[in-house]
């Protein structure tokens, strides 16, 4: 069982991972556009036609696939105040609560993703300005939200660890500079 727990850790961890790094490079090509476009517009007194197309789907796939990495690695947002509060007594109980929220959610919005998908399929969908089309764009959200998911359902399962967040004690110091003073 320890075997195949490290093997699925491994695998998701690779998986998200390998979104993630997909999704920096996404921001890489957005500035690259937007440095583009800039440019032409300055020198050349037009700007790069497809910019606002390619960067709003360019920066809609970095979100989504920075999201499982960011889920696997317990590195996400936290509104700690009851949690903290209950987790003493409670800790199980929290964590459980946590698990079902987040599969509730994710599943949610994996099934709603997906006629929406089947959608834009069917009808070769395309952006207004770039006539770009929509689909691959869109498939990017049901294989990020479905991989998010399948992290929560292990979380809960038992499958992998518990989500250990850095605690602030971890964090680097950080000195008031000279001008702080």
């Amino acid at each position: 069982m320890t075997r195949l727990r490290h093997i699925l850790t491994q695998g998701l961890e690779f998986l998200a991972l390998a979104m993630a790094v997909l999704g920096a490079l996404c921001m890489v090509v957005i500035v690259g556009l937007i440095c583009t476009s800039v440019f032409l517009r300055r020198f050349a007194g037009t700007p790069l036609h497809i910019t606002e197309d390619v960067v709003g789907l360019l920066l809609s796939a970095t979100l989504f696939l920075a999201l499982p990495l960011v889920t696997m690695r317990a590195q996400h947002v936290r509104v700690a105040i009851i949690s903290n509060a209950l987790e003493p007594r409670f800790k199980t109980t929290v964590h459980v609560a946590a698990m079902l929220v987040g599969i509730v959610f994710f599943g949610w919005i994996f099934l709603t993703s997906l006629p929406w998908l089947e959608f834009a399929w069917k009808r070769n969908l395309k952006s207004e300005t770039a006539r770009i089309l929509l689909y691959p764009w869109m498939a990017i959200l049901p294989v990020s939200i479905g991989l998010t998911w399948v992290i929560f359902a292990c979380r809960l399962l038992g499958l992998l660890g518990r989500e250990r967040p850095d605690s602030l004690e971890k964090l680097p110091e950080i000195s008031p500079s000279n001008k702080d003073v």
